[in-house]
C-alpha cells in the first residue's frame, strides 16, 4: 500500500474538513436566505432588498442543490475517485457566486452582508486551498491522487461530514430564534431539503469511516487475521 508522508496526509484531511464546513455553510446560507427570499417584506430590516427576492429565491435553490452536489463530490475526492477535484472546484464555483451574487445585492441595497460574508469568505478561501494543492510536487504526493488511499484524511473527512450532517438536520431547532417572524419558524419552509442533504452529510460521512476502518485493517495483518 502507497504510505504517504505525515504533511500529504494532514494537507489532505484539512482540505476535507474544509470541503465539509463549506457545504454546511452552503446548506445553511441556502435553508437562511428563505426568510428574505420568501418574506423580505415583513422585516424591516430586510424590506430594501424585496424587489430582488425572485433573485434570492433562485439563490435558495442554487445553494441548497449545490451543497448537496458537493456533498457527492468530496466523498469522491477523499476516495481518490477519477474527476473528484474538479467536481469539488465546480461545487465551490458554483456556490461562492451564488454566494457573491447574494453578497452584491445586501451591500448595495440593504447596507449589510452579514451573515453572508462569512460564507462568502470561506468559500473563496477553502476554493483557494484546493488551487495550491496543484502545486507542482504537493498536488503528486496527495494520497488522494492514489487508488490506495490514506486512511488519515478518510477518518478526517467522514468525522467533519458527521458533524456537519448533524448541524443540518437540527437547522429549524437552533436557527429558530433568529428566524421566527409572528410564532412561524422560517427555516421550517426548507425542512425537507435540509432533512435531505443532513442526510446525506451523515451517509457520506458514515461511508468514509467505514472505508477508513477498512483501510485500517489491511494495513494491519493482525487486525485483517483477528477480523
Amino acid at each position: 500500500m502507497v504510505k504517504h508522508p505525515f504533511i500529504f496526509r494532514l494537507l489532505q484531511t484539512i482540505a476535507i474538513v474544509l470541503l465539509a464546513f463549506t457545504i454546511t455553510m452552503t446548506l445553511l446560507g441556502g435553508a437562511g436566505t428563505t426568510c428574505v427570499a420568501f418574506n423580505a417584506e415583513n422585516t424591516e430590516s430586510m424590506a430594501a432588498l424585496v424587489p430582488v427576492k425572485p433573485v434570492f429565491q433562485v439563490l435558495v435553490f442554487v445553494s441548497i442543490i449545490a451543497g448537496i452536489a458537493g456533498i457527492f463530490a468530496t466523498v469522491r475526492l477523499a476516495k481518490g475517485r477519477k474527476n473528484g477535484y474538479a467536481q469539488v472546484l465546480l461545487f465551490l464555483v458554483i456556490a461562492g457566486a451564488a454566494s457573491a451574487i447574494q453578497f452584491y445585492f445586501s451591500a448595495t441595497l440593504r447596507g449589510k452582508t452579514a451573515p453572508n460574508n462569512m460564507r462568502l469568505y470561506i468559500t473563496i478561501f477553502t476554493l483557494a486551498y484546493l488551487l495550491l494543492l496543484r502545486i507542482p510536487g504537493v498536488w503528486e504526493k496527495m494520497p488522494f491522487n492514489h487508488s490506495q488511499y490514506s486512511s488519515g484524511g478518510l477518518k478526517g473527512g467522514g468525522i467533519a461530514l458527521c458533524i456537519s450532517g448533524l448541524v443540518t438536520l437540527t437547522t429549524p431547532l437552533w436557527a429558530a430564534p433568529t428566524h421566527t417572524m409572528d410564532g412561524y419558524n422560517t427555516a421550517s419552509e426548507l425542512l425537507i431539503p435540509l432533512l435531505i442533504a443532513g442526510g446525506i452529510l451523515l451517509l457520506g460521512g458514515l461511508s468514509l469511516l467505514q472505508a477508513s476502518k477498512r483501510q485500517t485493517v489491511i494495513k494491519n495483518p493482525i487486525l485483517e487475521a483477528n477480523s
